[in-house]
């Protein structure tokens, strides 16, 4: 599943991000600061792949 997360930094968007294979770590495309996304929807969704497998 891909995300869209803001940057808590600059404001950008950042669209078509795969949360899970990079454990909520992103890196803004436009300011080049790293942040971790911790959307509540990241975390449902990873309880959730849990419990399926």
């Amino acid at each position: 599943m891909l995300y869209t997360v803001i940057c808590p930094y600059c404001g950008a968007q950042q669209k078509g991000l795969d949360l899970k294979e990079t454990k909520g770590s992103v890196v803004c495309s436009k300011c080049e600061k790293q942040f971790n996304a911790k959307s509540d929807e990241f975390k449902n969704q990873k309880n959730e792949d849990e419990t399926a497998e």
